[in-house]
């Protein structure tokens, strides 16, 4: 270990710091459960992205000399496990809230929640439409489109495909999560996952959070390292398709709805909330266009 590791590591274990990261943890774990808001871009906002994805990284060399048996590398340990612990733990007590405060509010307010996660979508299809090119986008976005419809209009089972789909889901959301600009919780909407796994996480359903939470530990195992280089080379060409992909993902969330179809509101069986469900859309919108001038801004 370098005295510049070791310096790293010192100011780690203080108390401060580790209360810093649980904090900054617990803001992603409420972003990463909303649809639209990329935990990642928080991440980066906060000033903690380099070091996590940093620390993803070591842990994954470390992990492979292990299992190699090579014990020496016990030593560096450590340190990526002082900045991920504390925001693993941060994550999960800010998904704790975020998940128990939706579960309680979606059945009796869904068209108000519908309209607030719209208005996350839209902005996020602007950040991603900005983040690329003309040319990327005439090529990639509608393939991104018909992949998303075509999952969207996937038929609902609880099928071994089902279970799949959910194992799918977590790997496909770890990377998003590392990805800024990209929610993991918009991946599961689009595959149509995304209440299914708030209400899995709020009933306790050991079963399907632990398919969740293996394809989530495949998508470390498999992505950390890969999709820096992605984001790093091919930027635009992800953006663009993402782009396509949140389009299509549209449908899906739609406020007034009869079943699984999109009404307009003057069709909508119930109080449609005009003013309150614009309210919350322009809300929504406005703050992920906030955070992504903020993104764009630091990663200039």
């Amino acid at each position: 270990m370098t005295s510049n590791e070791q310096t790293e590591l010192s100011r780690s274990f203080q108390p401060l710091a580790v209360i810093g990261l649980v904090a900054r943890g617990a803001v992603m774990g409420v972003a990463e459960v909303l649809p639209g808001i990329s935990g990642g871009t928080v991440a980066l906002i906060l000033g903690v992205y380099d070091r996590m994805v940093g620390a993803l990284s070591k842990l994954i060399l470390v992990s492979k000399d292990l299992v190699q048996m090579k014990w020496t590398s016990l030593r560096q340990l450590p340190e990526p496990l002082t900045v991920l612990v504390p925001l693993l733990v941060g994550m999960l007590i800010g998904a704790f809230i975020a998940i128990n405060t939706i579960v309680h509010i979606i059945d009796t307010h869904q068209v108000l929640v519908l309209g607030a996660i719209f208005g996350l979508v839209l902005g996020a299809i602007v950040f991603t439409f900005r983040a690329s090119t003309l040319n990327r986008l005439f090529l990639f976005l509608p393939l991104g489109l018909v992949v998303s419809l075509a999952i969207v209009f996937l038929p609902k089972s609880d099928s071994s495909a089902g279970w799949i789909l959910i194992y799918v889901g977590g790997f496909l959301a770890f990377g998003a999560w590392i990805l800024p600009g990209i929610s993991g919780s918009l991946l599961l909407l689009i595959l149509g996952l995304w209440q299914t796994m708030i209400e899995a996480f709020h009933a306790l359903d050991w079963l399907k959070m632990l398919l969740f939470l293996t394809g989530i530990l495949t998508g470390w195992l498999v992505f950390s390292h890969p999709v820096k280089v992605l984001l790093e080379r091919h930027r635009t060409t992800v953006m663009a398709l993402f782009c396509g992909l949140l389009l299509g993902s549209l449908w899906k969330v739609w406020p007034w709805r009869d079943g699984a179809y999109p009404v307009l509101p003057h069709q909508f069986d119930g109080n449609a909330a005009i003013i309150e469900v614009i309210v919350l859309m322009a809300t929504g919108f406005g703050l992920v266009m906030v955070l992504s001038h903020v993104y764009t801004k630091n990663s200039s």
